[in-house]
């Protein structure tokens, strides 16, 4: 009896309520280890690195993204293995599996590809947070996902706009068209976060007709999302508190 009643017995009793605590928070489905894995791939497309080991970091860091955004899709068994086949023709793409004769090409359907795939895990994460039965808490981690996910779906679109018509955005210095990949990424980044934070400090200019298109929508988003996120948000915690 002093066993079942000793320092001992209470260990499984403390892993499982440990276990229940932490389980609402990782469940397949859920949003924290998204909102980690878009921070650090942000910090890291921003440090630019051009070095092999550099790329290689930030290669990783899309890879954790696109893990991640399997993983909310995981909460379904169909939207799980048609996010796992959508990844997997990605990757051959990022990991520059084929072999073509304009890289520019290749640029052009990674784009294409990442863009629909951070779409379609945003609209998968906006359900959540818009769903009446979601948590307080996972529905703030939820929107934050959600505007880095908006971020990071225009940096690929203003990416694709510029591989399929170089010179579509201006700026000084070296022309977008002669920069590499990893530079390309790291200034439509900073483009997509000045535009949908509406600040545009006007060190890029979108100067063709899509480009322009692109960065209206993106600003036109940026406003849109904050002003009906945070009423919801705002509008369920009253709710919950009356």
């Amino acid at each position: 009896m002093s066993n079942q009643h000793g320092p001992e017995g209470h260990h499984p009793g403390r892993a499982r309520r440990t276990v229940q605590a932490v389980q609402p928070y990782v469940r397949p489905g859920s949003f924290p280890l998204l909102l980690i894995a878009g921070l650090l791939l942000y910090v890291l497309t921003g440090l630019v690195f051009d070095s092999t080991a550099g790329a290689i970091l930030v290669l990783l860091g899309r890879v954790v993204v696109l893990c991640a955004g399997i993983y909310v899709l995981s909460a379904s068994r169909t939207t799980l293995w048609l996010g796992v086949l959508v990844v997997a023709v990605l990757m051959t793409f990022e990991a520059q599996l084929w072999t073509l004769d304009d890289p520019r090409v290749g640029w052009v359907w990674r784009d294409a590809i990442a863009t629909g795939f951070l779409l379609w895990v945003f609209a998968v994460v906006i359900r959540e947070v818009f769903r009446p039965r979601t948590t307080e808490l996972n529905a703030v981690v939820g929107a934050l996902c959600g505007f880095l996910l908006i971020l990071m779906a225009f940096m690929r679109v203003h990416g694709l706009i510029e591989a399929v018509r170089p010179g579509s955005y201006h700026t000084d210095g070296t022309p977008f068209s002669e920069r590499s990949y990893a530079m390309l990424l790291a200034s439509f980044q900073y483009f997509s976060t000045v535009t949908l934070t509406t600040v545009g400090f006007g060190d890029i200019v979108p100067v063709t007709p899509a480009a322009r298109l692109a960065t209206g929508l993106e600003a036109i988003v940026g406003q849109l999302y904050l002003a009906v996120v945070i009423a919801t948000l705002v509008g369920r915690v009253a709710a919950r508190q009356e």
